[in-house]
Formats: C-alpha cells, sequence, structure tokens
C-alpha cells in the first residue's frame, strides 16, 4: 500500500475476531499491519490465514478507490482544475438544447413507444437485480460471519472461490438442507469441515443421533416425574 499513510478497518471486524482465540486474535493484528505496510507477511497458522483472507479483499478494494480517486485529482489539477469544470457546463447546456428541440419535432407516437421501451428495460433490470441476490438459510450475523470464513478458507487451502452467484447459493441450499434446517449444525458443520481440511461440505454423523438422543431423555424424564407425582 504504497504511498498511504492510513486504512480503514471497519467495526463488523469484530463478529471474526471474536470467534478467534486471544493469541490468533493478536497474530491477526499484527499479520494486518505488516500487510498494508507492505512486508508481504506470511502465516503458518490457518485460522489467521482464513480470517485474514476476507480482510485482505477489502483491503485491496479500499486502495484500488483510493488510488482511482488519486488520479482523478491529479488530472484535474494539470489540466486547470475549474475551467474544465466551466467548458463541461457549456457542452452540457448545449447538448440539453440540441435535445430540447429533438424533441418537440418528435410525434406522440413515437414518444408512446418510448416509454414503453424504457419500461421494459427498467423490468428487465430489475429481474437482474433480483437474479444477482444471494439468500442465505440463516438470517444471524453469526451465521454470515461463518459462511465468510468458509469462503477464505476454500481460497486460501484449496484456491477455489465460487465462480457465480448462482453456484455460491446452491452451496447454502446444500448446507441448509445437510443441516435439516437448524443453524447450530450448520455452523458446525462449516467448522468441522475446517478442522479435517475438508474440500466440501458434509452432513455431521453424529449430530442427528446424539439430537433424538437429547429429546429421548427429555421425554424420559416427563415420563419418570409424572410416575413420583402418582406415587405422592
Amino acid at each position: 500500500m504504497q504511498g498511504k499513510k492510513s486504512f480503514v478497518l471497519y467495526c463488523d471486524l469484530i463478529s471474526t475476531i471474536n470467534l478467534l482465540p486471544d493469541e490468533q486474535a493478536g497474530k491477526l493484528l499484527k499479520h494486518i499491519l505488516k500487510y498494508v505496510n507492505d512486508e508481504d507477511p506470511i502465516s503458518d497458522d490457518m485460522l489467521v490465514n482464513i480470517a485474514f483472507e476476507p480482510i485482505k479483499q477489502q483491503l485491496k478494494r479500499d486502495l484500488d478507490k483510493w488510488s482511482g480517486i488519486r488520479q482523478k485529482r491529479s488530472d484535474a489539477g494539470k489540466q486547470g482544475g475549474r475551467p474544465q469544470k466551466q467548458n463541461k457546463a457549456k457542452k452540457a447546456n448545449a447538448l440539453f438544447e440540441k435535445q430540447s428541440k429533438a424533441k418537440k419535432a418528435v410525434s406522440v407516437n413515437v414518444n408512446d413507444n418510448v416509454n414503453v421501451n424504457v419500461n421494459d428495460n427498467v423490468n428487465v433490470n430489475e429481474i437482474k437485480k433480483k437474479e444477482e441476490e444471494i439468500f442465505y438459510p440463516f438470517e444471524s450475523e453469526k451465521f454470515f460471519k461463518m459462511w465468510e470464513m468458509w469462503k477464505g478458507y476454500k481460497q486460501d487451502q484449496h484456491k477455489f472461490t465460487y465462480k457465480s452467484k448462482l453456484s455460491e447459493q446452491a452451496a447454502l441450499k446444500k448446507l441448509g438442507e445437510l443441516a435439516s434446517g437448524s443453524e447450530t449444525a450448520a455452523i458446525s458443520i462449516i467448522e468441522e469441515s475446517i478442522a479435517q481440511g475438508y474440500k466440501g461440505l458434509f452432513e455431521l454423523k453424529n449430530y442427528n443421533n446424539e439430537r433424538k438422543q437429547t429429546i429421548a431423555g427429555a421425554i424420559s424424564d416427563s415420563f419418570a416425574d409424572t410416575d413420583q407425582f402418582k406415587q405422592l
């Protein structure tokens, strides 16, 4: 990040930090500071690498945005700044006058056709926007952070990124089915896959059995309490 004297860390990073042990959290902070100072840090701690990956991508996006603004300001200074804006304003006014004259010459039928085409385009854009949205099986911030950690782990350990929103949506749907609608089970599946170094997500073998045993035990205790009440 040569040329920058500061950088931004976003408040929601606390959700990721809270998931890490204190030792890894400290290592992560040092790793971030080394990265922004162009020291090219390398860590052999998998948790630090997984947590750092989404932070690194955000830092890159912020750097690109900052570089673009810096370049625009530099170009404006070289060309004289305000006079250029005045020239643009004159061109814009001239273009507006031409468009106004053109509108007066257009018939009513043509205007009707234009309105129809514009509305059609708006509808198409709205459909495309909906298709690009990601729907998560669980809406808690904890699940969202865990899913981001899973994507960082996939990229760091297996050099894999979801090719499209559609493929990521399919993976989320599969995770929801493997977890049988349980957010706790879904988070446990992700944690188990990371811990075992898996490339994909798999159903927890003992989760459903343990859940059934817990329910059965609760029912048995309930009946036992009823029998004791009868004896009294």
